[in-house]
């Protein structure tokens, strides 16, 4: 490892049984954080400043005024920004070594077992119960652990499920009805509280990374009497999940569609790849590809019949779209375009969707002899 490395590890490194060799497992993890809020916030700030090698953030919402007294990934500067691109950046600014890949889908019943199996662990900081079950039935089928966190005022709980240690339906085995558990906005918290649980969650994500985590546990926390306790969860035979006869055997739609949304990624994902953006432009049907890059990178390479309108001018000319159009947006490597993409869904232009990776990714995927720069 570089001087630099052991410079910005070393502190954690001289704990004991940590070394050099456990800092290299956490350079080499990929983490799925799911829901970049109040309790997303404190946990991937310090997996992050950990050294964890690979961030996935899965969120659908935009900062709001509301959410700034808890969730300390987002600044005022970032009202109105997608949250997965406000937490990328401040990450980012952390830490750079740190990767950090964006689902501003959010997890959803189409991509919850893919992500599930393309990261080593999912920690999970959703805030509604179809989420928080999709998210742990998913590792579940993909033999994934998932470290769960929920508040309630000022009382918490972080859940560590290790793979055939018991899941989260052997505590759970039902979602409930939505509507009997108040949400923060009607029930109240304190950032404080969220920062308490969202660090617990970080602390027992890095656990089981370092392998010291082979038991699932569930730890109450009441931070308004500061106490806590750590309880053993074993499997139970007949948990409809991971039990003798499961019945959840797949990511079936119909059982979250309570709390996950009406938006169809099949029908208009929220973003494509390169390889189905050439697809749809090559299929006949009529496509717009927007273009919100400068004027000055527009001069340097296109990916064809473009509608340009850099993002700076979009919330003045955003009118010039076809309210009905499939709409393709892209930039130079897909951060920009996201943040489009979801401003012109919020002004009701559905058909709209990010070109993952951008000009960048279609240049080395797709048509080599557009420059890259």
């Amino acid at each position: 490892m570089s001087q630099d490395l052991h410079a910005r590890y070393g502190r954690q490194m001289r704990l004991p049984g940590f070394g050099e060799a456990g800092q290299r497992r956490l350079l080499g993890a990929r983490v799925l954080m799911v829901g970049a809020g109040g309790l997303g916030s404190p946990a991937a700030l310090y997996l992050a400043a950990a050294g964890v090698g690979v961030i996935g953030l899965a969120d659908p919402d935009s900062v709001e005024l509301s959410n700034l007294h808890r969730q300390i990934l987002h600044g005022a500067e970032s009202l109105g920004t997608p949250k997965v691109i406000s937490a990328a950046e401040t990450l980012g600014a952390l830490n750079p070594e740190t990767r950090v890949v964006l689902h501003g889908e959010g997890l959803v019943t189409s991509n919850a077992l893919s992500l599930a199996s393309a990261y080593d662990l999912v920690v999970d900081g959703a805030d509604n119960f179809a989420t928080r079950y999709l998210a742990a039935d998913a590792c579940v089928l993909a033999g994934k652990p998932l470290v769960h966190g929920s508040i309630l005022g000022a009382a918490g709980q972080v859940g560590v499920f290790a793979p055939g240690g018991g899941c989260y339906r052997c505590l759970y085995p039902a979602m409930p009805d939505p509507a009997s558990v108040p949400t923060c906005g009607e029930a109240g918290v304190l950032g404080a509280t969220c920062g308490v649980i969202g660090s617990w969650m970080a602390s027992e994500a890095l656990a089981l990374l370092l392998g010291r985590r082979e038991s699932s546990s569930l730890i109450l926390v009441d931070v308004a009497e500061g106490g806590s306790r750590r309880l053993g969860v074993v499997p139970d035979p007949a948990c409809p999940c991971c039990g003798r006869s499961p019945t959840v055997r797949t990511i079936d739609p119909a059982a979250y569609a309570a709390s996950c949304g009406t938006m169809n990624p099949e029908d208009c994902p929220l973003e494509i790849t390169v390889e189905e953006t050439r697809e749809l432009l090559a299929g006949g049907s009529a496509v717009v590809l927007l273009d919100v890059r400068e004027d000055d990178e527009l001069a340097i390479c296109r990916m064809g019949a473009t509608h340009h309108i850099p993002l700076g001018q979009l919330g003045e000319r955003w009118q010039e779209l076809a309210r009905g159009a499939r709409i393709l947006v892209h930039c130079h490597h897909g951060g920009r375009s996201l943040r489009a993409t979801q401003f012109l869904r919020s002004k009701g232009l559905a058909a709209v969707s990010n070109v993952k990776g951008g000009i960048d990714a279609w240049s080395r995927r797709v048509d080599p002899s557009v420059p890259r720069y």
